[in-house]
């Protein structure tokens, strides 16, 4: 069932536990529909018993599953099937022995829901720096011995899980890692590096919580090319095509097509007017 199905059918609204995506336009648009975004740690949760309660695409942990099923509601599983694929992986890993690394970022929910998914010793790598004082502290602790696994955001690059793993092997010599970055997003960021390095400017659209857009931005940024991050059309500025002969447009995993169109659209009727 789609959520504009389960809504049409739930004249007293659903939940969803969180933002269903990193997108504010989209989410603003369920809430008119009745999605009503919760917080399950807020200790302060509405009465659900019953109720429709979707769980986001990002996943979540077992403590915060067994809280919702504790109060009765009617759960939904939205969690998108690759952010499943890495938590089995590592859920499996530590199962199997091995001290487990998740490539990402401490703060995003997928990341949290990875966590909150595995048993034993798991630890969360945001960059390359943090990587090599993981190393130190493991050293430091005796540990090089032991077995290593490696699972890595989906939204994360290949590029960034390779690097950590290199730094990883640098003092371990049992080293698994699983490739659990999504296709799509990989295909994305290489796609806009092309074509930031063509372009006088680029225009990257996406929510400002958006992980994913986060990167893409400083991709443009690192290419050299003049770079604007937008949430839809009505951000654009006239004053940004100013003696501008070209104009690349991308967007964030989270982001519908029909936010990119309009945007493209606008920029076209801008650019007859001027």
């Amino acid at each position: 069932m789609t959520i504009e199905m389960l809504l049409g059918h739930e004249k007293s609204g659903a939940y969803s536990v969180g933002p269903l995506i990193h997108n504010r336009i989209v989410v603003s648009m369920l809430e008119e529909m009745g999605l009503v975004v919760i917080d399950p740690q807020s200790g302060d949760l509405p009465p659900m018993e019953g109720v429709p309660t979707v769980i986001r695409s990002h996943g979540i942990d077992y403590e915060t599953e067994e809280l919702l099923r504790s109060t009765g509601a009617k759960l939904y599983d939205a969690t998108c099937p690759k952010v499943k694929r890495v938590q089995n992986e590592a859920a499996q890993l530590a199962a199997d022995g091995y001290m487990v690394i998740v490539a990402g970022s401490p703060e995003h929910p997928e990341v949290q829901s990875i966590v909150g998914r595995t048993e034993g010793d798991v630890f969360v790598i945001n960059n390359i720096e943090r990587a090599r004082e993981w190393v130190s502290e493991m050293t430091d602790r005796g540990r090089a011995g032991d077995k290593v696994g490696i699972v890595c955001q989906t939204t994360r690059s290949k590029e960034f899980l390779e690097a950590v793993a290199r730094e990883i092997r640098k003092a371990f010599s049992s080293v698994v890692v699983k490739d659990t970055t999504c296709e799509s997003v990989s295909q994305r960021l290489v796609d806009t590096l092309s074509l930031a390095r063509l372009v006088d400017v680029m225009i990257v659209v996406g929510g400002r919580n958006s992980s994913n857009t986060s990167h893409l931005v400083s991709i443009c940024v690192d290419a050299g090319v003049r770079t604007y991050w937008i949430e839809d059309a009505s951000e654009i500025k006239t004053e940004w095509l100013i003696d501008i002969s070209s104009v690349g447009v991308t967007g964030g995993a989270s982001t519908p097509d029909w936010i990119i169109d309009e945007v493209a659209y606008t920029l076209n009727s801008i650019a007859e007017e001027t």
